[in-house]
């Protein structure tokens, strides 16, 4: 069983720049903006509604996503 779950919070637009900037850095050519916004709605649409089942469950922690890779590391710890 699942003992907690964490959920990093990042606006749709911050992920979108991620993204388009991991491709230009890895060159994959499934990394475009229309695949990403593609993959974005199929979140939204098929795992974020999960949040709810762990959230009545107690077991949902909300991560603020956004900042250095040491200050989100450091928050999700924190929720360990």
């Amino acid at each position: 069983s699942i003992d907690k779950a964490i959920n990093l919070q990042v606006p749709d637009a911050e992920l979108l720049k991620r993204l388009l900037g991991r491709a230009e850095i890895e060159g994959r050519a499934d990394d475009n903006e229309v695949t990403i916004k593609n993959r974005l709605d199929n979140y939204n649409k098929k795992t974020l509604p999960l949040l709810d089942f762990y959230a009545t469950r107690k077991k949902l922690s909300q991560v603020n996503g956004v900042g250095s890779l040491e200050e989100v590391t450091s928050l999700i710890q924190r929720e360990l």
